[in-house]
């Protein structure tokens, strides 16, 4: 059985210690961004797909919604075209039947998606088409995001899912990391549009979330550093959206290195402009494990949350306490994990709040004993 996640390291033997100074040095190096840094960074960005850059070898789109009405609770679109090469993203040649530079997968799906339903594989030479200028990115027949005038337009035509959204930028965006090897951004967007599926159609409207990386791959390393199993041991993983108000939004992150817990954090944004990682303590701890675990297309089996919970501190203040409970089941096809919904209640700061949230987990540990 393994350890319950938790972005506490328990740092006991010098193995760990190792570890966890190593996930330490990787995350200094893709340049995770901490509070200080997220005045510095830049305030335009760009979605181009790394096929548009040498140094690049892997792209993600995402957009998510995490309080989508009765019965579709959460919306979920999230891709990983061209594999990193770490535990967390990778899909084996044995299921893609594509190399891992010509891979890409995409989760698309709300609370009534099966994991048949939400997950895709495409073979990206043949199967996604890019464009720079205007930003535009094609799955298939089934899918585009695009760029016009200033927002974005997100179209699917799946058989049980449809979906027509136009999201409009906030000037609010956090960054997660931000160097040569690794650009990783987040922008609070205004959504509006409708979606139907399995016969039931909704007008929705609210705020939701675009993610965008362009990132090196392990297979770009040179061989004296290359990871001998041929993957990168970020091996958890966990991304959160909660929306307070319709105005304003929290985006949480957890990332583990060889079981070790490398990056935590938390931001609040707000359709102002304003955007802040909270700069104290931040902690994230899973509480509960659903009974049954999950099984993933390639055989690994992965227990999932049935309860967790949240704490960060800002400026000396706890800002943030909450307890969160999975209500929904988990939809397979985030990179090499799930995605689902939640149910938290507990204090913003200072005050009772509730509401819904969005939550991405993975968790690609091995040999994790509970008494380590």
């Amino acid at each position: 059985m393994y350890s319950l996640l938790s972005s506490h390291s328990k740092n006991k033997s010098l193995q760990q210690k190792f570890y966890y100074q190593l996930g330490q040095m990787a995350k200094n190096l893709l340049g995770a961004v901490e509070p200080e840094e997220q005045a510095f960074l830049p305030r335009e960005y760009n979605l181009d797909a790394h096929v548009f850059h040498r140094q690049f070898a892997s792209t993600h789109y995402g957009i998510m919604i995490p309080d989508l009405p009765e019965p579709f609770r959460y919306l979920s679109y999230a891709s990983v075209i061209g594999d990193v090469g770490a535990k967390i993203t990778h899909l084996p040649k044995s299921i893609s039947g594509l190399s891992p530079e010509n891979t890409a997968t995409l989760v698309h799906g709300t609370a009534l998606s099966t994991d048949e339903e939400a997950f895709r594989i495409y073979n990206i030479q043949d199967e996604i088409v890019f464009h720079q200028k205007p930003f535009k990115v094609e799955f298939g027949r089934e899918s585009f995001l695009a760029e016009i005038e200033r927002s974005y337009h997100l179209v699917s035509e799946r058989d049980d899912l449809q979906v027509d959204l136009w999201l409009t930028p906030t000037p609010a965006i956090t960054w997660f990391a931000h160097s040569m090897l690794y650009q990783h951004f987040s922008v609070l967007m205004q959504y509006d549009g409708h979606l139907t599926q399995h016969g039931k159609r909704v007008e929705v409207q609210g705020l939701c979330t675009l993610e965008h990386w362009k990132a090196v791959s392990s297979s770009m390393l040179p061989s004296p550093i290359k990871p001998t199993t041929g993957l990168v041991p970020l091996d958890s993983f966990s991304y959160q959206v909660i929306n307070i108000d319709d105005e304003s939004q929290l985006v949480l992150a957890y990332i583990g290195f060889a079981g070790e817990p490398t990056y935590t954090a938390v931001s609040y944004r707000h359709i102002d402009g304003t955007s802040i990682q909270y700069d104290g303590e931040v902690a994230f701890q899973v509480i509960a494990l659903k009974p049954d675990p999950k099984i993933t297309l390639d055989g690994f089996e992965m227990e999932v949350p049935q309860s967790f919970r949240w704490i960060a501190h800002h400026q000396g203040e706890k800002v943030l306490d909450i307890l969160a409970v999975a209500d929904t089941e988990y939809c397979y096809g985030l990179a090499a994990g799930y995605v689902s919904s939640y149910q938290w209640s507990g204090l913003l700061n200072g005050t009772e709040r509730k509401g819904r949230g969005y939550v991405e987990y993975i968790d690609r540990r091995q040999n994790v004993n509970l008494d380590t």
